[in-house]
């Protein structure tokens, strides 16, 4: 949401600059002309070009948040999608490298189809980027329904290749998967006593 009000408020300040700037160029346009570019056709031309290629890089720049999120948000809604539908083969295609070797195919498929997953009306509502690392991101996923067992589901994200992926373990959809859980450690005596007292 944060992220969402402030894109939204740098773009609306840039557009006002924007009108702004092009409302005082239009009315003093003889005034520039005759003293900034001293009646050479090409001086104009090549100042209003410059002007224009400087207020298209800062937009491109604002934007750029507005364009990772749109991207995580495809990502993660084609996922949730092909995981309802059962294309599970698409599914696992949009997970990362690392995901990928951690969780097989075979067991991913296995896993979701045992426990008959499906997604029904979820909403994306927040995307947060790692303060220090850019290529990482978290897809805040909610509905009113399940989502591998939770109301709001925290998708890690990560840019592999220039492309964003989902981080995603087997514990997510089968938290009591071998090896995936850490080992306990036995506990002694004196503290299994307190334990059972409290």
């Amino acid at each position: 949401m944060g992220v969402a009000s402030l894109l939204q408020g740098s773009i609306l300040a840039y557009t006002l600059i924007v009108i702004l700037v092009g409302t005082i160029i239009f009315i003093e346009r003889k005034w520039i002309y005759e003293n900034v570019f001293k009646w050479k056709k090409w001086y104009a031309v090549a100042g209003y070009s410059v002007l224009a290629a400087v207020m298209m890089g800062f937009l491109f720049f604002i934007t750029a948040p507005s364009r990772e999120t749109s991207l995580i948000v495809k990502r993660v809604n084609g996922f949730l999608q092909n995981v309802t539908a059962g294309d599970y083969q698409s599914a696992y295609e949009q997970l990362s490298e690392v995901s990928k070797k951690a969780y097989d195919l075979n067991d991913f498929v296995n896993d979701h189809k045992e426990k008959r997953i499906k997604f029904q009306n979820f909403i994306i509502h927040e995307v947060i980027f790692n303060k220090y690392d850019k290529r990482q991101a978290v897809a805040m996923v909610s509905s009113p329904f399940m989502l591998y067992g939770r109301e709001t589901l925290n998708l890690e994200m990560i840019k592999e290749g220039g492309e964003w992926r989902i981080d995603f373990s087997r514990t997510i959809v089968n938290p009591n998967a071998p090896g995936q859980g850490k080992s306990k450690k036995k506990e002694g005596r004196i503290t299994n006593f307190f334990n059972k007292l409290f």
